[in-house]
């Protein structure tokens, strides 16, 4: 009886040792992977700002001329200039606000949280533990 202790007890050792390297393999893949992710979104992000720099770039003085040749006609048809130019320059202003703050509210800290990874991690986790309910379960049952 002593002897059917004792494997019982080692297999259960044996048991234990091999779910936690499983669950440190698991933990350094899903580091890993957090990694990849975190690099793609950054190259996301970085490729993102190059290209709204450059459109930006192209836009103002496009924008700048659109608005002095609105303002030139608003001028020609009876308006004082300083008004064309006002009415216009205020209009380029509020034009731009709402493309920045647009912008900005893409730039959030969240944008770069690796999802997919975190959702994995939850899932991983959740599967350990109802596992590990069940060899409990099948424990006690014994």
């Amino acid at each position: 009886m002593a002897n059917g202790n004792r494997d019982s007890s080692s297999s259960i050792v044996d048991l234990a040792a091999q779910a936690l390297h499983q669950a440190s393999s698991l933990m350094r893949t899903e580091a890993s992977l957090a990694r990849a992710e975190m690099s793609e979104k950054l190259a996301d992000v970085t490729g993102g700002a190059g290209l709204a720099a450059t459109g930006v770039a192209l836009l103002i003085p496009g924008f700048t001329l659109l608005l002095l040749a609105a303002a030139s006609a608003l001028k020609a048809s009876g308006v004082a200039e300083h008004w064309s130019l006002a009415v216009f320059g205020a209009a380029g202003v509020i034009v731009g606000l709402l493309f920045a703050l647009a912008g900005r509210s893409r730039f959030k800290a969240s944008n770069l949280k690796p999802a997919k990874t975190l959702d994995q991690f939850h899932r991983d986790a959740l599967v350990a533990k109802q596992q590990m309910r069940t060899h409990d379960g099948e424990q006690r049952a014994a």
